[in-house]
């Protein structure tokens, strides 16, 4: 298959991508699971990384209507890499019709020999990026369950009792209830 368009990452353009190896990896428990449940719930998948063998030229060949030729442009490609590295920005990758979405650097690896042409390592890790979402709660209410009464700290602890030999009813109250009745909190 023949590329359309240069490997990016983020808006840096490469002239050439030598390998991108994908590898997926979990952390799986070494405990022993009960028989009946699934083992798959405690196995955790780790994050996607590539390892990435780049090319950058003085004089590119593949891209050149893009990248025209220059004498310093493996240093000014090498120094925006430093500068994407440190800005610790999620970006997008795309090589050869994959694209991975919210990769950071976490490694970049530059020769330094004296030449027309750089092989870069780079190894980029794909970053889980969870949204939050918050929900208000009314506490408002100050009756509660279907007796209505009164909840929470000010709740008025009174009982009616009917005698059944008089059948007349009665009211009692704790102590507290009955002096704060008295001096007039309690109705």
């Amino acid at each position: 298959m023949e590329a359309t368009q240069p490997a990016r990452l983020g808006d840096f353009e490469f002239d050439a991508i030598i390998k991108r190896p994908e590898t997926l990896s979990s952390k799986i428990p070494d405990y022993a699971t009960e028989e009946g449940y699934s083992a798959s719930d405690h196995i955790c998948l780790e994050a996607v990384t590539l390892d990435v063998t780049a090319v950058i030229s003085n004089a590119p060949i593949t891209w050149a209507d893009r990248h025209p030729a220059s004498s310093s442009r493996v240093q000014s490609a090498v120094e925006e890499l430093r500068q994407l590295w440190e800005k610790r920005t999620p970006m997008t990758f795309t090589a050869g019709g994959d694209s991975y979405e919210n990769v950071c650097i976490e490694s970049v690896t530059f020769p330094k020999e004296e030449s027309n042409c750089e092989r870069i390592e780079l190894k980029l890790k794909q970053v889980s990026i969870n949204s939050t979402e918050t929900a208000n709660i009314s506490i408002k209410y100050a009756r509660g369950g279907t007796s209505k009464k009164n909840t929470g700290a000010s709740q008025k602890s009174t009982s009616t009792a009917k005698s059944s030999s008089s059948g007349k009813s009665s009211s009692r109250s704790s102590i507290l209830c009955s002096g704060a009745k008295a001096i007039g909190l309690f109705k």
